[in-house]
């Protein structure tokens, strides 16, 4: 598989993390791999052959073409089936909001094209497939999102600040500390992000300050007690444990060999910082 990460136009980096692009063929008898939670829910949009949702003791779920995928909390196994050609829309936290009014409702699940506003989504899927490479695909979503805009609903300010504050500081942030800059109520704040968010300021934090574990990782293979350290764990059995909880599996051994897939999306990537990633 082929994975490809591109920045959106700078006047959309505050509610596009990235467009990520992924194409190839399936391996046959592939088992599926997990997506892990990163706090971005996003749009994708399939133009080939679908994936499997694959959960345990269920039988597997095709998805649909065209998908707003909510937060995700906890690992989420997808396989595909034939020739893979994805396109995606990394969304900030709160700018799934663009798309849908309730993030809770959608909150590791998704929904299709039946429950997504036409007037937001509309020929996208079609204007993809007639453009050819990564590029041309960045120039149609960054077209299709600008124009958008004007008549979408728009993030509550407060909201989008909150986690602003909570991606600058790895997710080392407490509640009160969001609640107190931002002048607001800790109730207050809570309800709007789970409309807004589809998860709690605090599980947004401990989402962000988890994905960072990948990154220090890679950076310097080491004990665990010091990556722990390093991104704001209190000690090595806090970081097991919330590693289990969002990967469901211990870290040692899931960060020495990744699942291809799974991989690709915690490789680090692009980043409002600058660079782009295409392993």
């Amino acid at each position: 598989m082929n994975y490809h990460e591109l920045p959106p136009a700078p006047s959309l980096r505050h509610l596009v993390r990235c467009y990520w692009f992924l194409t190839g063929q399936a391996d046959d008898g592939q088992p599926g791999d997990p997506a892990l939670p990163d706090g971005s829910p996003e749009l994708i949009i399939n133009l080939a052959d679908p994936f499997l949702a694959v959960g345990t003791g269920v039988a597997p779920v095709a998805q649909p073409g065209t998908m707003l995928v909510g937060q995700i909390t906890g690992p989420f196994v997808v396989r595909p089936t034939g020739r893979i050609d994805l396109v995606a829309i990394r969304l900030e936290a709160h700018a799934g909001y663009l798309f849908t009014d309730d993030l809770a409702a959608i909150t590791d699940r998704w929904i299709g094209p039946s429950e997504l506003d036409p007037d937001l989504v509309g020929p996208l899927p079609d204007r993809l497939r007639a453009a050819n490479g990564p590029e041309a695909r960045a120039a149609v979503l960054d077209g299709h999102l600008a124009g958008m805009l004007p008549r979408a609903r728009i993030p509550d300010p407060k909201v989008a600040l909150a986690v602003r504050a909570i991606r600058d500081a790895h997710g080392a942030i407490t509640l009160n500390r969001l609640t107190r800059d931002l002048g607001t109520t800790t109730r207050t704040l809570q309800r709007l992000f789970a409309r807004q968010v589809g998860l709690s300021p605090k599980l947004l934090a401990r989402i962000v300050r988890f994905h960072r574990v990948f990154s220090a990782w890679r950076t310097d293979p080491r004990s665990l007690a010091q990556v722990a350290a390093e991104c704001g764990y209190f000690d090595q059995s806090h970081l097991v444990h919330d590693f289990r909880a969002f990967a469901g599996a211990a870290p040692a051994a899931f960060l020495a060999s990744q699942p291809e897939f799974t991989a690709f999306f915690t490789s680090g990537g692009y980043s409002a910082s600058g660079g782009t990633a295409e392993p």
